[in-house]
């Protein structure tokens, strides 16, 4: 009868941990926060999800876009770049995780700044402004 009952306990506790653990997966709770606010983890997973080496918009807030891409920072780099360049920016420098960006011979500069969010994903916050 007590082995009856462990082996009902330990069906209970094992049905238990893949039900908790489906529902941790479904709500992408293994990813970290992320740094932007009013934006939970599994809504920027959906966005970016299979969409490598491409900026995706994720959120305008606080007078920002926030864009996220999937990649590593050297590519992000320089799909960055790329984009700025179509809008008529030029590259100047890096500063840490910033990129400044001027058009028009010191006219006009933007500053964009950039976050990782986790080993794949990277945050990118523009101006509002800016929109590619």
């Amino acid at each position: 009868m007590k082995t009856t009952r462990i082996k009902s306990v330990m069906l209970i506790v094992g049905v238990l941990m893949v039900v908790v653990g489906i529902v941790c997966y479904n709500l992408r709770l293994y990813l970290p926060e992320v740094p932007v606010e009013g934006v939970s983890r599994k809504q920027a997973y959906e966005v970016i999800f299979n969409k490598h080496n491409s900026f995706q918009f994720l959120t305008n807030k606080s007078g920002y876009n926030w864009y996220v891409y999937q990649g590593n920072q050297e590519g992000g780099k320089t799909e960055l770049i790329k984009q700025f360049n179509t809008l008529g920016f030029n590259f100047v420098e890096q500063l840490g995780s910033g990129y400044i960006f001027m058009r028009d011979k010191a006219a006009e500069q933007i500053i964009v700044e950039s976050q990782m969010w986790t080993g794949k994903y990277i945050i990118y916050q523009l101006p509002n402004e800016v929109k590619f």
